[in-house]
């Protein structure tokens, strides 16, 4: 059963989730403070494509549902609840996908870090050393951003005319007292 399709496009739920789980679920859930978490509200943005071409029956999904600030420590966990917490939000938009609600093959369950400026705006372009340069900080947005990113970036390296929008994702705009000024009451920062 495939009950996403091949040609779908990016498929993104914007909606706040309640996780649907059954009464005796969430009777179980609910007898441990490691599993209670599991009840509550979690935060819009997950997301689903097609991984593959016609014949696979790869789905990626992904969701950023846990967005604290944290140092970086190796090795990273990952959230063992992680694989079951996306096919259920993503359920909600898609509700076929609780045909695989129950016992699973093993989904693959891959981690890191969500790399973000402050603004969640990436950063593109040259560094203060010569020759380097940088592309990151696609936090919640790469899927859909990093054609363009990279487009940006080869011309930045090819010394190529750059649009007027790419001073926004320069390192060097954290130079400008006014752009600093801007990030004090910056607001929402569009996490997905």
């Amino acid at each position: 059963m495939k009950v996403i399709p091949r040609e779908a496009p990016l498929l993104i739920w914007t909606d706040p989730a309640i996780l649907p789980w059954s009464e005796e679920e969430r009777d179980s859930l609910n007898q441990s403070k490691e599993t209670r978490y599991l009840l509550k509200e979690f935060p819009s943005g997950v997301h689903a494509r097609p991984e593959g071409g016609a014949g696979s029956d790869t789905v990626l999904i992904l969701w950023t549902y846990d967005v604290k600030t944290v140092d970086p420590v190796f090795p990273f966990s990952v959230d063992p609840h992680s694989p079951e917490i996306a096919l259920r939000g993503l359920s909600l938009m898609i509700p076929g996908l609780r045909a695989y609600f129950g016992p699973m093959a093993k989904p693959v369950a891959d981690g890191g870090y969500y790399t973000k400026t402050r603004e969640n705006r990436p950063l593109i372009g040259p560094l203060p050393i010569e020759g380097a340069y940088i592309i990151g900080g696609l936090s919640g947005f790469g899927v859909m951003a990093a054609c363009g990113a990279g487009e940006l970036l080869a011309a930045s390296i090819a010394g190529d005319d750059l649009p007027p929008h790419a001073a926004a994702f320069s390192l060097a705009r954290y130079e400008d007292p006014g752009y600093r000024k801007l990030l004090e009451n910056w607001g929402e920062t569009g996490q997905l």
